[in-house]
């Protein structure tokens, strides 16, 4: 959605931005939990979940985290939204500096630079007056990059109305400005490329929904490396914020209920795209660093499944 500047009035924790050797300690800590529970033979195959890009509760170490959810009873969302719901807001600005550890060096970024999820573009953080490339103003794909909330601030009613939702890490990734002003509020869906108003440097596309999704109007479609994890991202903030929202009926969601024509294309994403590495360690970052609390459908994947509707 078209990023507007504007101030968090809420309750605001801030965090002390975390340094280089900070960084490179946790990753070798992760690395290393990584090593050890392959080592383990009661645990080898559970670390192959976790290379592969499943769950990996001995990796992540965070075992402890989910103690109180049993899945054997009902009301697993509700259950979950008592767990992550509480966490450490951050304020608008605060954003900048987490891409810089939480998205850094993803896929084909170099290290420094930060990965985009509607461009193939790799980001240097930073004000154009200090050497990076923080929207600004734009004119065309590759200008500047900016923080898009995955689940747009208009469906909540605003950026004031999100109860922590604006600057939550969970669904905010960078994104180029220009692509994430054509995405707008559009819902997410799949788009055929013959019909395609736009299409990124990375495969996204913005055109009419393609027949059978049970909705008739303007999707945008990321690329395929993403759509697993944005997917997951709804669903958190579905799960994060139920019943949180006093508006909005729009075309994806009504409050924070998703519509089940969205729902049923997130699942399927979801499915398709399982977690990987780098998702696992973006969620262990923002846990570690920043929130501290923890997207659990990364962690679990198969509780979607024991979910019926979000």
């Amino acid at each position: 959605e078209p990023e507007l500047e504007q101030a968090w009035e809420g309750p605001v924790h801030e965090v002390a931005a975390p340094t280089a050797l900070h960084t490179m300690a946790f990753r070798s800590t992760l690395t290393a939990t990584l090593f050890l529970a392959l080592a383990s033979s009661s645990s080898a195959a559970a670390g192959l979940r976790g290379l592969v890009g499943g769950y990996n509760e001995t990796a992540s170490g965070e075992t402890s985290y989910y103690s109180s959810i049993d899945t054997s009873q009902g009301g697993l969302q509700a259950q979950l939204h008592t767990l992550i719901s509480p966490h450490t807001v951050l304020s608008y600005s605060q954003l900048w500096g987490a891409f810089a550890i939480v998205d850094e060096s993803r896929f084909a970024c170099s290290p420094t630079t930060i990965n985009d999820v509607y461009s193939t573009y790799c980001w240097t953080t930073g004000s154009s007056t200090d050497g990076g490339q923080q929207c600004g103003s734009y004119k065309k794909e590759g200008d500047c990059f900016n923080r898009e909330h995955s689940w747009p601030k208009s469906w909540w009613g605003g950026f004031d109305a999100g109860q922590g939702a604006q600057t939550d890490l969970f669904h905010i990734f960078p994104t180029d400005g220009y692509v994430n002003g054509r995405r707008s509020n559009f819902p997410f869906g799949l788009v055929d490329t013959a019909s395609a108003t736009y299409t990124s440097t990375n495969g996204a596309k913005l055109g009419p929904c393609s027949a059978g999704q049970g909705f008739e109007g303007t999707c945008f479609e990321p690329a395929d490396e993403f759509k697993g994890e944005l997917a997951r991202a709804m669903f958190y903030l579905a799960t994060a914020y139920m019943d949180q929202f006093s508006c909005c009926d729009v075309d994806a969601v009504n409050g924070s209920r998703i519509k089940l024509w969205q729902e049923t294309m997130l699942r399927s994403w979801h499915s398709a795209h399982p977690v990987s590495n780098l998702e696992l360690e973006r969620n262990e970052e923002i846990y570690t660093v920043y929130q501290h609390n923890r997207n659990p459908f990364i962690d679990n994947p198969t509780w979607v499944d024991l979910i019926p509707d979000f």
